[in-house]
């Protein structure tokens, strides 16, 4: 491969054009792989430090670099002051002394053009992750809209921001069917630089992410009127939201549903048919047992240690249990009872 300066101006433009890089970022790039690709050809540079210069026409210049030094221990990057000034009578003590080694005719050979082509790839995924890395780092626990490209057995192929992301079993709605060209949202759990690259950990199965949907709809929780005590969940059945106010004339579960429900309706539409249940907070026992019951009528709540007895009629039992036993599952986390219904 001829390195001609057309072909090199050609090269580094379309480089700039494809990866939108600045193109002295770009321009360093080829530098670094014209010089492994010129040691692949010339053996004997292998361990002497090399430069390569690219002029504004795309001529190509590359320098031998030796230290000036009172004696030499290292012939491939030492030279003495006394043959140093052979090469250029001004040359001082410590100096760099740049020797051009540049060939007649600078062509690379196949196994050296391939040497390049790949020192120049591994620069810029270099640089692409980096860019990956700093477009998402600030993002961590912020929801992101993705769009689904491809649904594989286990996995599903979705277009975050421009970038294809996996969105791994555990991080999906169980039984949920995801389809390719559709819009959704995922939260960004964390991310980190691993061995083999960027990881992006995405999620829609976690109780943040029921979190971070409900702020991004309910302003008044960014607002400090309402807040979430607790959130607990089976994903793709049923969550339930225990919620406060510390404002007396503020109904918190009326904030969270919206009116006319139009905000449990958003938030439903973005879940594909999970129930949402809000759960007013008490101080009393009693009382949060009775609302996270809800939408049963309970009858009498009974607590003995750390087991709470709860009686009512058989026509509520379904409703206080609920499909799946998902209702007292859910109700038995938030407050910390072992819930036993009768």
């Amino acid at each position: 491969m001829k390195l001609d300066g057309k072909s090199i101006q050609a090269a580094i433009m379309a480089l700039v054009d494809d990866y939108k890089f600045d193109p002295y970022q770009v321009l360093e790039i080829v530098k670094a792989g014209i010089k492994s690709g010129f040691k692949k050809d010339f053996p004997q540079y292998k361990k002497s430090e090399v430069m390569v210069n690219i002029e504004n026409d795309g001529t190509v210049t590359i320098y031998r670099e030796l230290e000036v030094s009172k004696e030499v221990e290292d012939a491939e990057q030492q030279i003495t002051l006394a043959d140093a000034k052979k090469i250029r009578k001004d040359v001082t003590m410590g100096e760099k002394l740049l020797i051009d080694i540049t060939p007649k005719t600078l062509e690379l050979s196949r196994i050296a053009a391939q040497s390049a082509a790949q020192t120049i790839k591994q620069s810029l995924k270099a640089i692409e992750r980096e860019r990956f890395y700093e477009k998402f780092q600030n993002k961590q626990g912020e929801l992101l809209k993705a769009r689904v490209i491809r649904v594989h057995a286990d996995s599903i192929i979705l277009d975050v921001e421009g970038t294809a992301v996996v969105l791994q079993p555990d991080g999906q709605i169980p039984n949920r069917m995801y389809e390719p060209g559709e819009e959704i949202f995922v939260l960004l759990k964390q991310i980190s630089k691993g061995q083999w690259g960027i990881i992006l950990e995405i999620t829609q199965s976690t109780t943040e992410y029921i979190e971070a949907i409900l702020r991004k709809i309910v302003p008044e929780l960014e607002e400090g009127i309402v807040a979430i005590e607790k959130i607990v969940r089976i994903p793709g059945k049923r969550t339930k939201i225990i919620v406060y106010s510390n404002e007396e004339k503020v109904d918190p579960v009326g904030v969270m549903v919206g009116s006319k429900g139009d905000r449990i309706n958003t938030v439903l539409s973005l879940l594909d048919g999970e129930k949402i249940d809000f759960v007013e907070d008490s101080e009393d026992p009693v009382q949060l047992i009775k609302n996270c019951l809800k939408p049963a009528q309970i009858g009498n709540v009974e607590i003995i240690d750390n087991k709470a007895i709860v009686t009512m009629e058989e026509s509520q039992k379904a409703l206080a249990i609920g499909k799946w036993a998902s209702n007292v599952k859910l109700a038995t986390q938030l407050t910390g009872y072992q819930i036993e219904i009768r």
